[in-house]
């Protein structure tokens, strides 16, 4: 399963700054007689799965995400439910149609999106999906999803922040490395970010330990308060950098347009980059470690441009 999860990322990595395709799975016939009984009998468990998503569809009779989810198979994918994707404006908000359903949440609730641009951008996800489905291709709806289920929560939305102010001490912007030539790196990528970080939020230290330096209680509370500022779709979005990048203060600066893809990825690998410069790249670990993580922060940027976008009259 990890496999295949690496996979679709990867394929979606190597297209995600131009469109959102994706790539599609292929099955293998084999030609020996034992492996033929195998594939008829996985033949008829696809069959089956298939089947109970367009029963679950006729029971609760919407196109949720939730169906994707308990149809979900051992390889990460799902039986796809629907044909046509379509977007379409219903009291100054875009939903996006599954075969004239309105498309839901694992919760329930409808996709709702403040901009046609945003809608266009998820359901491409959709529309982009093959014979099955492939939740892992597609970012922007889990993004979505978290900010429209869970985000709005009072409860959840503290522990997330307490979560990422948690982890803050130990943030890699601030513990110093004891290799020369690591912290030569860190100090030209993180000290542009502490700079930033100290106008905002007031003291940041630096320490080489990997505790990190002892916490302030101002700057604690000035982060607080910024995370709790912040609408569900920008906590979700900055959560997820922050989750991808292990840190706080470059998460906060890139969803804030002050950093870009590039530089916020650049600040979060110094070593591992520094290694690949030294040892080099290996394939199939090095290489999916660094599509999946500019998967990873590419889909919260692109999410919170495409909200920004204004519609056109």
């Amino acid at each position: 399963m990890k496999r295949a999860r690496d996979v679709g990322r990867v394929a979606f990595a190597r297209v995600c700054h131009t469109r959102f395709a994706f790539a599609s799975r292929r099955a293998f016939a084999s030609e020996d007689e034992a492996s033929s009984v195998a594939a008829d009998a996985g033949s008829a468990s696809l069959a089956a799965r298939a089947a109970r998503a367009r029963a679950l569809g006729a029971t609760i009779g919407e196109a949720s995400s939730a169906r994707v989810q308990q149809t979900i198979g051992a390889d990460g994918t799902a039986p796809k439910f629907y044909k046509d994707v379509n977007v379409r404006e219903t009291n100054g908000e875009w939903e996006i149609v599954l075969d004239e359903r309105a498309l839901k949440t694992p919760k329930r609730a409808t996709y709702k999106f403040k901009t046609k641009a945003l809608a266009i951008a998820v359901a491409s996800e959709w529309a982009a999906q093959g014979a099955r489905i492939a939740p892992f291709t597609m970012p922007l709806t889990g993004l979505s999803a978290t900010a429209i289920d869970h985000m709005g929560d009072a409860e959840t939305r503290t522990l997330h922040v307490e979560t990422l102010l948690k982890h803050f001490a130990t943030d890699p912007t601030r513990v110093r490395s004891a290799d020369d030539a690591v912290l030569k790196k860190q100090k030209e990528l993180h000290d542009p970010i502490l700079a930033w970080a100290r106008r905002e939020f007031g003291p940041v230290e630096v320490s080489h330990s990997i505790f990190g330096p002892p916490g302030d209680e101002k700057t604690d509370a000035a982060l607080r308060k910024r995370l709790h500022g912040m609408c569900p779709w920008e906590l979700t979005c900055a959560f997820a950098i922050c989750a991808s990048t292990k840190s706080l203060l470059i998460g906060l600066r890139t969803i804030r347009g002050e950093m870009t893809v590039d530089e916020a990825i650049a600040a979060a690998r110094v070593e591992e980059e520094l290694q690949i410069a030294e040892w080099g790249l290996v394939e199939g670990g090095h290489d999916i470690d660094q599509l999946d993580i500019r998967v990873r922060v590419t889909a919260p940027v692109l999410l919170m441009k495409f909200r920004a976008m204004k519609d056109r009259k």
